[in-house]
């Protein structure tokens, strides 16, 4: 085991992630079910805003497989080995999940067929709940103790990896999601390691981004 980092990783900016997680999941299944029978146009919106979620969700632990894992299991007491082995299988059971609602998603984008639509809400449902369980997991086993093994340097490029994957013309929807969920010292945090036009155009940009597309997808500001 190491000796704690000087400049512990500050894991608000991952909770707020999860915390957004959860209740995208939760909304999901409502809003494929509240499509009507061959209404495409509908089916498109709700699809993107799944794909863009899930894009995400997949970006969020491969950054985790890659740079967080490998980064315990060496530094970390050997009593932690369980949690991280315990963490891949849900992540390879949750990509799983992923595959089947992707491959459904598509299907129904094209058609708008209520009986997909019924099998997708209810797979999304289970993935839902799968990820739930694994968040929970994560934030009680991991997040309250990985200040001490992964310096903030090295948290802030765990985050950067996912938002770096994401298409850039979604970035302000995902940071504006994120923003309406966070406390403004955690928004700045998310921002620290940007680059400086993005750090200072964002704060203004990703509200508004957010705000349009949850007008689109849930008919609401």
């Amino acid at each position: 085991m190491t000796q704690p980092p000087k400049n512990g990783a500050d894991v608000r900016d991952m909770l707020v992630v999860h915390e957004s997680f959860r209740e995208e999941y939760a909304r999901m299944p409502g809003l494929v079910l509240g499509v009507a029978q061959g209404d495409t146009a509908r089916a498109k919106v709700v699809a993107d805003h799944v794909e863009l979620i899930e894009t995400f969700l997949h970006l969020h632990h491969k950054g985790e497989d890659e740079l967080l894992w490998p980064k315990l299991a060496e530094r970390a007491p050997a009593a932690l080995a369980g949690t991280l082995a315990l963490m891949d299988e849900q992540h390879v059971a949750l990509d799983r999940r992923l595959r089947e609602t992707s491959a459904l998603l598509a299907t129904w984008r094209q058609d708008a067929d209520r009986t997909t639509g019924s099998e997708l809400a209810d797979r999304l449902t289970s993935l839902g709940g799968l990820l739930t369980e694994h968040l929970a997991v994560e934030e009680k086993e991991i997040l309250s103790i990985v200040d001490q093994y992964v310096t903030d340097k090295e948290w802030h490029q765990l985050g950067d990896h996912a938002i770096n994957g994401l298409p850039k013309a979604r970035l302000p929807v995902i940071f504006g999601m994120l923003a309406s969920r966070a406390e403004p010292e955690v928004v700045k945090l998310m921002l620290s390691t940007a680059p400086l036009v993005p750090r200072l155009i964002m704060p203004a940009l990703g509200p508004r981004a957010y705000a349009s597309h949850v007008k689109r997808v849930y008919g609401a500001g």
